[in-house]
């Protein structure tokens, strides 16, 4: 039977709940003004500013985001790396995080050290720079969004944790059978790892989908910006914003310049938001794995 809460454990309850309500309204309350204010008429912006409960609506700012090339090359580019440089650090990280946590491995000290180094020490951002445009070569490629952010050690200790979680009576039994590194990697450890990887999979997306530093230090073609460096842009510069708008774009005689900030932040974050809940069951499952032992 269900015990009976005391006065003080339902106080408590009643005020854990009121709290988490109003934290998550304060984080919703952005949002919903950046949604709104992507419909809100353009003129009434300019007069009224931003407000939950306009008094014109309007679809311009849509209209000139969704006839832009500029967009729709973001997009692409956006995608191309996130789905590109997850996998591959992905799989970079997780035959890595399985190295450091094997025991046989003779220089899993020496590794251990070498990817914890970077999570307190760094070069600097002119000595990375000056590797990635002058000795790799990198600068104005695709590849330059991809590789620079391809392993992160934090993700590599979460995959290390897990790894070390596994029983060690899996490996030799396969090993018994035949199997070598490569086949008990793939074919047992990956298999039992999906929450871990769901996680850090999710992690490396989110990396990269939100990252526009790489694109602003490296790029400087405008057929390779990324969604979020297009976005900084027309934050920062109001001329940006007007360069988005087609000049054959119907619209109102008043481009709608701040309505296309908020129109191109609503599809900037939009597939992201989307995915997260598909995902979220491994998420959460994912990082408490391992946290925990019995």
């Amino acid at each position: 039977m269900r015990q009976k809460q005391s006065a003080a454990d339902r106080t408590f309850t009643a005020f854990a709940h009121t709290f988490i309500l109003l934290f998550t309204l304060f984080c919703l309350f952005p949002f919903l003004l950046m949604i709104i204010g992507s419909f809100t008429d353009e003129e009434e912006l300019i007069a009224h500013g931003y407000t939950l409960f306009p008094q014109k609506l309007s679809l311009d700012a849509y209209k000139a985001v969704l006839q832009s090339d500029v967009l729709f090359n973001g997009y692409a580019v956006t995608i191309f790396i996130t789905v590109v440089g997850a996998l591959s650090a992905l799989c970079i990280s997780a035959m890595l995080g399985y190295s450091l946590a094997n025991k046989r491995n003779v220089l899993q000290t020496p590794f251990l050290f070498f990817c914890y180094l970077p999570m307190l020490f760094s070069g600097g951002i002119i000595p990375f720079y000056i590797v990635v445009s002058q000795w790799l070569h990198l600068q104005n490629t695709i590849w330059v969004l991809v590789l620079t952010m391809l392993c992160q050690p934090f993700l590599v200790f979460l995959l290390v944790s897990f790894f070390r979680t596994i029983p060690e009576e899996l490996e030799e039994a396969a090993r018994i059978d035949g199997a070598n590194e490569m086949r008990v990697f793939f074919q047992i450890m990956i298999p039992i790892s999906k929450p871990i990887l769901a996680s850090v999979g999710l992690f490396y997306a989110l990396n990269y989908w939100n990252d526009w530093f790489m694109g602003l230090m490296f790029v400087d073609n405008e057929k390779l910006f990324p969604l979020q460096l297009i976005l900084r842009r027309m934050v920062s510069n109001m001329e940006a914003a007007k360069n988005l708008i087609p000049a054959s774009a119907a619209i109102a005689v008043t481009p709608p310049t701040y309505g296309v900030r908020m129109a191109t932040t609503v599809l900037t974050i939009g597939p992201i938001v989307l995915l997260y809940p598909m995902l979220q069951k491994y998420f959460v499952k994912g990082l408490t794995v391992g946290a925990v032992k019995g």
